[in-house]
C-alpha cells in the first residue's frame, strides 16, 4: 500500500540486519545497484552519481559501531520503496534513514530532477557526525 507522508514525517529506525534485493515485493525491473557504507565518520562512497530517469537500488549499510543517518533532500519528493528486514514500504518522500550499528536498508527510487544534493548524517552521539566529516553529495545528471 502506498503512503503519502510529508518528507519530514518519515523516519526509518532499523534495529537489525537482513535486507537483500531478492526479497518479496522488490520489483524485478532492472535498476542500477549502488552500495553506500556508513562508518565513523564517513560515507563510502561520499559522491554518488545518478542519471535522471534511471531506476536506482541504493543499499545503505551501517558498518559502524554507532547509529548513523542518511539524509538527502534528493529523496524528499520522490516515490521511494524502502525495504527493511523483508518489510517493504512505498512512500512519497523520505527525510532520513536511521540505521543502527551493523544494519542495512534498501531504497529503490528513480530520480527525476537533475542537480547536486548534499548527503549527511544528522546523528550527534558521541559527537556531531556531519562536523566530523560525514557528508557527501548525490549528483543527478
Amino acid at each position: 500500500m502506498k503512503q503519502a507522508l510529508p518528507p519530514l514525517m518519515l523516519l526509518l529506525l532499523l534495529l537489525s540486519t537482513g535486507v537483500s534485493a531478492d526479497e518479496p515485493g522488490v520489483p524485478a525491473e532492472p535498476a542500477r545497484q549502488i552500495t553506500v557504507r556508513l562508518s565513523e565518520y564517513q560515507f563510502n562512497p561520499s559522491r554518488i552519481e545518478l542519471k535522471a530517469g534511471e531506476a536506482v537500488e541504493l543499499t545503505l549499510i551501517n558498518e559502524g559501531t554507532v547509529t548513523h543517518e542518511f539524509v538527502s533532500t534528493a529523496l524528499h519528493e520522490l516515490e521511494v520503496r524502502v525495504t527493511i528486514q523483508g518489510v517493504v514500504t512505498e512512500t512519497v518522500g523520505v527525510a532520513e534513514v536511521e540505521l543502527a550499528p551493523r544494519s542495512r536498508a534498501l531504497l529503490r527510487f528513480t530520480p527525476d530532477k537533475t542537480g547536486e544534493y548534499p548527503i549527511f548524517c544528522h546523528a550527534n552521539v558521541p559527537v556531531d557526525h556531519a562536523q566530523k566529516g560525514m557528508t557527501g553529495v548525490l549528483l543527478v545528471k
